[in-house]
């Protein structure tokens, strides 16, 4: 198959009348240009050039090929120095987003709304449990979401964002003791296991054999969080990115000293989608990049 430099020389030649001059153009021989178009001739099957002494003049099917080989280097060199330019991309992006990350979304939908004025983001706050389906299914494009132990479908993409630790919070005026002891005498308030976060947290607690004699399944961290202040219950949650839960007066923050003590957060796109949630995606990337460095 003939290469793109060979159809830059058939273009030059055409335009010049001779090897010797096209090869100035095209930084080669005129030896070299004369292979390039046995070349081009072969690969096509017909010759394109009628040879009339020294000079070549372009045939009947040389002439319907140049416009077409134009348009081929053209196009090459769009592909080249592609660039998206603000008005290249248009079109509506539905997406959920888990709470907690709500507000680093809106951040990125804002500086998107800068560079592509026609892009519009579309979020909107959902539990991370059904979130993977609905991308599959089609009712949204994307989502910023816990990474469940299940494996993604074909069709969606996934990228690592940033995780955050799980941690046992309690009152601050709760007594210190082992969280197996607090959890004995204390209403466990649990995040509703229908979701990631809760299917993770209840496994962990398995693993290392932290029972609750008495439980409270809600959806909202938030909730489950002013609970904790007003000494209703205790907690095991992630510490979500951008809260100030380790600085609140009325909270004791626990740290496990485990390598598996956290949750992922991801951005889930559908494949068909990607060339708008790309877009997305490169803006998460960039504000979660450490500064000073290129996201």
């Amino acid at each position: 198959m003939s290469s793109i430099r060979v159809f830059r020389s058939f273009v030059a030649t055409a335009a010049h009348g001779s090897f010797a001059a096209a090869s100035e153009q095209v930084s080669l021989t005129p030896a070299a240009v004369g292979l390039q178009i046995q070349t081009l001739e072969k690969d096509l099957g017909y010759t394109v050039f009628d040879r009339v002494g020294r000079s070549i003049v372009l045939n009947q099917r040389g002439h319907r090929l140049l416009p077409k080989a134009r348009q081929l280097l053209a196009l090459y060199e769009d592909m080249h120095n592609l660039e998206l330019e603000q008005t290249e991309l248009a079109g509506t992006v539905k997406m959920a987003c888990i709470a907690t990350a709500m507000g680093m979304v809106v951040r990125a939908v804002l500086r998107i709304r800068e560079i592509h004025p026609r892009l519009n983001i579309e979020p909107g706050i959902s539990y991370s449990g059904t979130l993977v389906s609905r991308i599959k299914e089609g009712d949204i494009d994307a989502a910023v979401s816990v990474r469940g132990a299940h494996k993604l479908p074909a069709d969606v993409l996934y990228t690592q964002l940033y995780r955050e630790p799980l941690v046992f919070i309690v009152n601050a005026r709760t007594p210190r003791a082992d969280p197996r002891e607090i959890l004995a005498q204390r209403l466990f308030l649990q995040v509703s296991r229908s979701s990631n976060t809760g299917t993770l947290i209840d496994e962990f607690m398995r693993r290392l054999h932290l029972r609750a004699n008495d439980a409270l399944e809600m959806n909202a961290m938030r909730t489950i969080i002013d609970m904790v202040k007003e000494d209703l219950g205790v907690t095991l949650l992630p510490l979500p990115r951008g809260t100030d839960w380790d600085r609140d007066p009325d909270l004791r923050i626990e740290y496990f000293d485990d390598p598996q003590a956290f949750r992922n957060i991801g951005l889930f796109e559908s494949e068909n989608r990607g060339f708008l949630t790309s877009v997305l995606r490169e803006q998460l990337l960039a504000l979660l990049a450490p500064q000073g460095h290129s996201g």
